[in-house]
Formats: structure tokens, sequence, C-alpha cells
């Protein structure tokens, strides 16, 4: 144990003072004098001094009180065995807390998230004097204050957020609010002191495990798990994923319902485990199935139900029906919406139609529509330019009206009367994917899809041959950005890597487009691109889906790929799937008239249309969602968890392991709260004890 202000020790001193109170408190002697004094002989005074000390009991807990609250004000404090570090002298620090889902997990009775503040809590009572500390949190709607010389107002606000229903359904990884707690230093802090970020979450590989060892600025980085790494994480079991399909060959309007189970933490070695998963159309269940787990593997279970011929679309569950004792009770439900049959449209534009296949973007395209998509619920049709030229001429953008996703393979560009028609469609919530090649002519893109499209063109370049070498340089693939909704679901290697690109389309950095980037070449350009334009969605892929500018398609990854793009482009539509949101996206609905949105609660939110569109951000309760809208087909979607936040698994992250910061030293864990505590029952004693000393003379 040590203290963290040694000098008050010498408060100590003051111990003699109660001793000599008690010393100097005695009584005086009265002199009482009576008639027959007179008739005694007068002799000399004897006076016999009391060295006794009077009220024992009485002193010895004064002795106790008062050396309580010196000890307390020296502030006592024990090294924290967990391995939390801080900087030692005086800085400038930012708390970022993680508030993704995956920090619900419960150990030990509570929360990561709990468990996260009081480690903050600890952090601000450690740190130096003369430190600045602010807070930033993962959550959007949590709380935000800057860098203070008051620790106490951190520690009220992260308070003040437990308070409230968290963590939420959202999946927000540590890096991607890293740069708001590194602008917070910057803009507030001070350039002449060390500037940290302290980050408070779990070792997932989206918590601390996604970290470096600096953010920018500069400032250094160091993680702070939520709980010892010697502490076990319990195991639970979550659905990872649900999908469904129209089971004609059952019956016409049957329908197949997959899930996906798995139980992860558990210890390897460990027997099977079994699980129970209902099937819910509305509030009723209607079929339920016993599953046996072994660890960390992913098992499926697969439903059948056949619509009531009155039952368009009905609201599907699969649910745990035993699910007490699951520490992570957020991914133990999933939700959409079945049909009788909901097939995604899809029509290819070819613009370099081969006989070759080894050369058509449309041969490459349906074989891994068909090798992901074997029971045929996307359907793809091929369409020439001037067949699409002569739909739009005849009906206008109703000639789009039955197509769920738009390709452009290889075509030069839609002529205006397209374009406009496409550009109407897409802020309606059609999605459209243009794959570039050697027809493809950059400035007529820009000037026809321009305002849809992720990035403008600026023009193909050949990857050329390195200077002063005669082998050809080409483009590879860097790893997938697995947050992005394209690669849902998938992790690890997707499959792409041994890509090699010959040429490629420049584009025109815009950041105010809003464009994401899914996949990246080696070099840092663009691959994938995707943007949201009111209720539609945009896919640019900056190479050829067929073998002339790249060997993309040869790849085990293509399929999954494409059946992403697909999906992710298709998911808008509100046929009986309907759109299907990861918790905390937006939802954005063309609209004329005030659009109702109806949450699983049964919560009506209505919204008036701002420049023909309204946007619905209140989606962090999973479940089942309705929309309505005069003049309108009624819409659904549902609102899942990601279930990247489901692997607790513990990753070590490379900001733990970062070595050779100057100035770091164990966390202190204060210890003279008790001491507090302890000195008010004896100062409720001494007064007891004060009583019945004055009672006993009386």
């Amino acid at each position: 144990m040590s203290f963290l202000a040694p000098a008050l020790l010498l408060g100590l001193l003051g111990l003699a003072a109660p001793v000599i109170a008690h010393l100097l408190g005695r009584e005086r002697p009265l002199e009482i004098r009576f008639g027959a004094m007179r008739f005694l002989p007068t002799a000399e005074p004897s006076v016999t001094r009391r060295r006794s000390l009077r009220d024992l009991p009485l002193l010895i807990v004064r002795l106790l009180l008062l050396g309580l609250l010196i000890f307390a004000l020296a502030r006592p404090a024990t090294e924290h065995d967990g391995g939390l570090t801080m900087v030692a002298e005086p800085h400038d620090a930012v708390l970022l807390v993680d508030g993704s889902r995956s920090m619900g997990l419960r150990v030990e009775g509570k929360t990561l998230l709990e468990h996260a503040a009081d480690q903050a809590k600890t952090l601000l009572s450690s740190l130096p004097a003369g430190s600045r500390v602010g807070l930033v949190t993962t959550d959007p709607d949590g709380p935000r204050v800057d860098p203070t010389a008051d620790p106490s107002r951190v520690a009220e606000a992260l308070d003040r957020w437990l308070e409230r229903d968290v963590p939420r359904a959202g999946a927000w990884p540590l890096a991607s609010s890293l740069p708001a707690a590194a602008r917070m230093l910057r803009e507030n802090g001070s350039s002449d002191r060390k500037r940290v970020v302290y980050a408070l979450g779990d070792r997932t590989e989206a918590g601390l495990a996604s970290l470096p060892t600096s953010a920018e600025g500069g400032a250094i980085v160091l993680p702070i798990p939520a709980i010892d790494d010697d502490v076990p994480l319990p195991e639970h079991i979550a659905i990872i994923d649900l999908q469904w399909e129209p089971a004609p060959d059952l019956d016409p309007r049957a329908a197949r319902v997959d899930a996906m189970l798995q139980r992860f933490g558990a210890a390897e070695g460990t027997e099977a485990r079994s699980a129970t998963v209902g099937l819910f159309i509305g509030e009723a269940e209607v079929a339920r199935a016993a599953v046996m787990l072994p660890p960390d593997e992913a098992v499926p279970v697969q439903f059948t139900h056949t619509l009531l011929e009155d039952a368009d679309i009905l609201p599907a569950t699969v649910a745990l029906l035993d699910p007490d004792n699951d520490p992570l009770p957020s991914d133990d439900r999933r939700h959409l919406w079945l049909a009788a049959e909901d097939a995604t449209e899809i029509a290819v534009v070819n613009g370099d139609p081969s006989e070759l296949r080894a050369h058509d973007e449309v041969f490459f395209l349906t074989t891994a529509v068909g090798a992901h998509n074997e029971d045929r619920t996307v359907r793809v049709r091929s369409v020439a330019p001037d067949q699409l030229a002569e739909r739009v001429r005849k009906q206008g953008a109703a000639g789009l009206a039955d197509i769920d996703v738009l390709v452009f393979a290889n075509v030069r560009a839609p002529d205006p009367a397209v374009a406009g028609a496409v550009i109407e469609r897409v802020r309606d919530g059609m999605g459209v994917f243009i794959s570039v090649g050697d027809r493809v002519e950059a400035s007529a893109y820009n000037r026809t899809l321009g305002p849809v499209l992720p990035l403008m063109m600026r023009g193909p370049v050949q990857v050329g041959t390195a200077p002063g070498r005669t082998e050809a340089r080409v483009e590879g693939i860097a790893p997938a950005d697995l947050g992005h909704p394209v690669f849902s679901g998938l992790d690890g290697d997707v499959g792409l890597s041994g890509t090699v690109a010959r040429r490629v389309m420049l584009l025109e950095p815009d950041p105010r487009r809003g464009a994401s980037i899914a996949l990246s070449f080696t070099s840092g350009a663009p691959a994938l691109l995707t943007r949201s334009v009111d209720a539609g969605r945009v896919a640019l892929l900056t190479t050829s889906i067929d073998r002339d500018w790249a060997d993309l398609p040869l790849r085990p990854g293509f399929v999954s790929l494409v059946s992403g793009v697909l999906s992710y482009l298709g998911d808008t539509q509100s046929g009986g799937v309907g759109a299907r949101l990861t918790a905390g996206a937006v939802r954005r609905e063309r609209a004329r008239a005030p659009v109702v949105f109806v949450t699983p609660q049964g919560t009506e939110v209505s919204l008036a249309p701002t420049q023909g569109a309204v946007t619905f951000e209140d989606t962090f309760a999973p479940g089942h969602y309705t929309v309505r809208s005069e003049g309108a087909q009624q819409a659904v979607f549902s609102v899942e968890v990601d279930p990247a936040e489901s692997k607790t698994r513990r990753v070590e992250s490379e900001a733990a392991s970062a070595e050779g910061i100057e100035g770091r030293v164990a966390v202190n864990v204060p210890q003279w709260r008790w001491l507090v505590w302890l000195a008010l029952a004896l100062l409720g004693i001494e007064a007891v004890l004060r009583w019945r000393s004055r009672t006993a003379v009386s």
C-alpha cells in the first residue's frame, strides 16, 4: 500500500492533543467549609496529583477517529493488479469508452460497460495533479465532455449515461470514434504536453484489437480492458444469421426459414450443448427445434411455414426459447418478413457482349449469382442498351419499376433520357451497380449519372511497368473492410487475396459525396465504392468483372463479392423480405406526403418530407417496422443486430503490446473511502460514550 499524499501523515503528531486534553481535563478539588473546622488543628496543606487518564474508552475512540481521518486525507492506495497504465506526468487525456452491443456481456454480475465505467473512475482518481481529461463514447447519443481539470465532470457524465438503457443494439467500433477523440485533444489540448487517448472496452476484433498505437496528431493510444485478462469470459449462444426462401416444391405458398446458431466463448474440448429455438409468426409460436452446439461452430436450423391465402406478408421471428442464463441476450432473436414469393429482380445491361465467355461480363455475373442463389430468389436477366432505352422512351421511369438492381457492365454510358429515369428510380429505392471496362467513357458517365455516382470518374489507366524494370507492375486487392454491409457476415480472408488487376479507373476525390470504400487496391486506390442516394444505393467497381482488366472473377471470393453487392443494393426494396438494416442505420423514403413509421413497440413516428424524402434514424430497436404514406403502398423492413458484435473472443491488440512509452506508471486503486465510512462509525460510538460519561457524573 502507498499514499498519494504522504506529507499529510505528519498529522499523526496531532494524536497527542486528545491525550493532553484528557490530562488537563481533570476536575479541580472543591474546598467545602463547615462549622467544626475551627476545632481542627492547623496543618500544612497536602496536594496529591492524579496521574491516571480519565474515560479511557472515550480516549481510545477519539485517537482512532483522528488517526483514521489523517490516513484518509493521505489517500492510501494499492497498485492495480490488472495491468492498467497511465502517463505519470501531467497531461491532456480523453477517455474513449466503447458503447457497442458487445459491451452488454455480463461478467461477474455486471455488464462489460459497467466494468469499463469502474475502470474509468479508477483512472480519474489517479490522474497526476494538473492533468486535464475529457470523454468520448462510441454511442452517437452518448456523452461528450471537453478536456477539463475537474475529473468529477467526466465521472458524472458516465453515471448519467449508465442510467440510460445502454449499451444499445448498435455496433460502433472503437476505431470509428478514435478520430473524434484525437480531434478533441487537438482542439482543446496543449501542444507542449503529452496527449493520450485512454480507450476502455473489450478485447474483441472490433474493440481494443482494432486500435493503433497512436492517433491523428500524435496522441498516444493506451488500451484499458474492461476486465482483467485473467477473468474468464462466460459462454453465450447467438443467432448469427437468418434467411428465407420460397419453397414451391412443398407448397405454392410455403417458405423455408434458415437460421444459423453459434456458441461463443466455450473452452476447447467442451462437450456440445443443447439449445431450443422457435419460429414465431407474429406473436404465435408455430414451430420449434432442438439443436446441439459444439464450441465455436455455426450450426444451421431450418423451419418451413405455409402462408395462408389471405396473408401476403408476415412478420417472422426466430428466437432462443431458453435464454434465461445467456449473458448476452441481445442476439437471441432475429427478425424478417415472409412472403409467398419475393425475388430480387436484377437487370444487366451488357455493354460488350462476347461469344468468348472469358470476355463476357454477364457470364461471370450470372454464374456467381447462380452459385450463391440456387433457390432462384435472385433472378437475373440481360437487357441490351437499346432495349433499355426503348422501354424508357415509352414508359419513362415506370419502365424500370420492375427492376430492383440495375447493372451497367462495361456500358459506354446511358443516354440522357435513360439516365434521368435511372436517377429518379435510384432516389425511390432502386440499386445500381456499375462495373467499368474498355468501352466506358468517364466524361459521359459524369454528365449523365453524375448526381448519383459515388465519385466522379477521371479515366482508365494502365497500371504500367515499374521504372527501370521490364516486368509489368500490377495491382492487388487489399484486405476487405469487413465492417461494410457488402461483407456482412464474413470474417477473415474473403477469398480475394492474390487478385491481379492490370487496368483501373481513376476517380476524382470528393469527401462531400459521402462515398464509402468497401474494397481497395494495395496502392490505396478505391476498388469498390458505395453511396446512398435518398432511398437507393449505387456501387462502383473500378475494374472489370470479366478477365479483360483483372482476374477478379477467377478468385474464390468473387461469388461472395457479387452476392454481397447485389444483396446490399437490393436491400432497399419493400417486398416481402423488405430491407434489412443493421441497428442504428438510417432508413430513407421518397415521399411527397408525411410518412408514418411504426416501430416494433407500436410507436408511430410521423415525419414530414424535406426535398421529396424523409430520413428515419430511430432504428435502435431490433424487430419489424412498417412504413405508411398517403398514396403509396405500405412498405416493411426489419432491423437486426450486427452479428460481429456477438464475437466475444479475446484478441490481442496492437496498442496493448506497445512498449517504450516514457513515463508510464501503474494505476493506483484508492482505498480511503472505506476509512471514511469507518471514521463515521467511530464518530457515532464517540457520541454514545460521551453521553454515558455525562449521565454518570450527573
